[in-house]
């Protein structure tokens, strides 16, 4: 097996997040550092260390969703003391990490596993996973605009692929809108930058939608274990 998804299966890290780990030395095979990804290990036989610890084999899988508030950022650990997302889900085994990212200022519906391989497909972008967003942006976006979005903007990462948008609410002043947007790409902060590009800032940004998986009325700073009929269709995505 491919040193990588061994500790992805193990439920340490994402096998992103392990591929990083390896190139920077904090992964070692028989006391050896390994460099390089793909490095093959016999699980039966090899004692992987990441980090500093063992990496054991995974006996149960965890899935859930969580519906993140404002001002936690979805990382493991922050260098600069911020409230992260772990916080949230303090009370369950430490093997679990969020899937994916939502930035600092960004609501809603946020998955985390201990399942490698789960977490890997979902956000390959091969897979082409739709993810909702609700977005309130400055001003009332003109057709224009709003036809610009479905058809992909430039923004810094390079042109958007073609979104579904649509204007759901106006407020009387017509001071903003909330607007609805369907994507499966995962650039980062990638909503913010499109309204951004048509020159309707975002004021704020929800996630309600993954795949088959909605937010719906999970109440806000909570989380629920998903069922496994949920877990079977997004595997299937």
């Amino acid at each position: 097996m491919r040193l990588e998804k061994y500790i992805a299966t193990s439920g340490i890290a994402s096998r992103r997040t392990a591929k990083k780990s390896i190139r920077a030395g904090c992964v070692t095979v028989n006391g050896e550092p390994v460099f390089i990804p793909g490095h093959p290990i016999d699980e039966e036989t090899d004692c992987i260390e990441f980090e500093g610890k063992r990496v054991e084999p995974l006996t149960q899988h965890i899935y859930l969703m969580l519906n993140k508030p404002a001002g936690y950022v979805t990382t493991r650990r922050d260098e600069r003391g911020r409230p992260t997302v772990m916080h949230l889900v303090a009370a369950l085994p430490a093997s679990i990490y969020p899937i994916g990212r939502l930035d600092l200022e960004t609501e809603g519906l946020l998955l985390f596993t201990n399942d490698g391989e789960f977490a890997h497909r979902l956000m390959h972008p091969s897979h082409q996973i739709e993810k909702t967003y609700l977005a309130w942006v400055k001003g009332m976006p003109s057709e224009r605009a709003i036809q610009r979005l479905r058809e992909g903007v430039t923004i810094p990462t390079g042109k958007t692929v073609p979104a579904k948008v649509k204007r759901l609410k106006v407020n009387k002043e017509g001071v903003s809108t909330q607007c609805e947007v369907v994507i499966h790409e995962g650039k980062k902060r990638q909503v913010r930058l499109m309204f951004k590009a048509v020159g309707h800032p975002v004021l704020r940004l929800k996630r309600v939608r993954i795949g088959n998986l909605r937010l719906s009325n999970l109440p806000q700073g909570q989380y629920r274990f998903l069922t496994p009929g949920e877990i079977t269709e997004l595997k299937r995505l």
